[in-house]
């Protein structure tokens, strides 16, 4: 196999390690027709027979390729690239003094798509010699002598261009009934990307691509959102804890609001909040009747409290009179008092009634 070959090979396994990172990038679709929808974004391979510090160069090189054709310019789908190869064809040294290094290399340009790895076009260019103090000066002046508007590189390009949208339209259909079928298998993410990888540029064809991927990301969150439901419902109706409601909450927040489940998930969390309001409410009614029983504990002490006090009143208000009455009639009340005293003290002794005895009656003209 030639090194020609050899780079043609590594050129679309790179594409496809380049490209998966690029496969959800979209254009901006409807600005003109088809072919000037192509933006090319300027790649160069990493482990191609070019020399590193060559490699920004080469790489400048083709992105003035891109931008004289139209084609230049930041994208936000860099999936189609334009990229180079640098064969050597000589390396002398001069005879010169002082000694200078002489190159020849023959350039070749590849148009592809990043995503797929298809090699769309591709074109041998003149040969281009660069001479310098070394081989980076020697290199840098060959790639500088690189015409950017030869005819054969218009010619490539147009003819990419062309074969970019030539190659989707006529395998839309192809790419349609395998992501359906993935589908279908319950392999929705894979059928999405392959969908997703039909560039904006191929008109027909991304309209196509993007309304099956509507369908198929339906069915995706369709079946996501309907497990994600059942595991909320099992788990509710397994135990009505605050821990449940929690891990509840936190499944039906994972159901895309788009899933035909959104509107069950909506239901149990009602069912939920329903459940707590209730306890809530009960929660409430307990409190409120505790609440009411201890103010009427209250109340009753003191209205308790004011009987006693008013008896308290009555009582004293009696004695006084009966002291008056008393104070009226000196035998009266000693003999009243003797009585009174002894009904009170009958299991005191003689000396402590005489004193008692005593005590009342002085009490009554204080």
């Amino acid at each position: 196999m030639t090194k020609h070959n050899y780079f043609i090979a590594g050129l679309l396994s790179l594409l496809l390690l380049f490209g998966s990172t690029t496969a959800n990038a979209q254009n901006d679709l409807g600005k003109s027709d088809d072919l000037g929808r192509i933006v090319l974004t300027p790649y160069v391979v990493s482990n191609a027979n070019i020399p590193s510090f060559a490699t920004n160069a080469l790489k400048n090189k083709l992105a003035k390729i891109a931008a004289e054709q139209g084609l230049g310019g930041n994208s936000a789908d860099p999936r189609f690239v334009i990229t180079a190869n640098l064969i050597e064809v000589s390396k002398d040294i001069t005879p010169t003094a002082p000694p200078m290094v002489a190159l020849t290399l023959a350039p070749t340009i590849y148009i592809g798509d990043a995503v797929t790895g298809e090699l769309f076009a591709s074109c041998d260019l003149p040969e281009v010699k660069g001479v310098g103090a070394n081989d980076t000066k020697a290199y840098l002046a060959a790639v500088k002598l690189i015409k950017t508007n030869d005819a054969r590189v218009v010619a490539c390009i147009n003819n990419g261009k062309a074969k970019i949208v030539e190659y989707y339209n006529s395998q839309i259909d192809f790419l349609l009934a395998e992501a359906e079928s993935l589908a279908n298998s319950q392999r929705y993410d894979e059928a999405m990307t392959k969908l997703a990888a039909v560039p904006e540029v191929c008109k027909d064809a991304y309209m196509k691509a993007m309304e099956k991927l509507g369908v198929i990301y339906q069915q995706k969150i369709d079946k996501e959102g309907a497990a994600l439901y059942n595991e909320a419902y099992a788990q509710w109706n397994t135990a009505k804890t605050e821990e449940s409601a929690a891990r509840v909450v936190e499944l039906l927040a994972e159901i895309n609001p788009l899933s035909a489940a959104a509107a069950q998930g909506r239901t149990l969390v009602k069912s939920v909040e329903s459940h707590y309001a209730a306890i809530e409410a009960r929660r409430r009614e307990l409190e409120e009747r505790n609440w009411a029983f201890k103010m009427k504990q209250y109340e009753d002490s003191q209205a308790n409290l004011a009987a006693e006090r008013e008896y308290r009143v009555q009582q004293s208000k009696y004695d006084y009179e009966v002291n008056m009455e008393c104070v009226k009639h000196p035998n009266a009340a000693a003999a009243y008092a003797y009585e009174h005293v002894r009904e009170s003290n009958r299991s005191r002794s003689f000396s402590d009634m005489i004193s008692a005895y005593a005590e009342r009656v002085k009490s009554w003209f204080m």
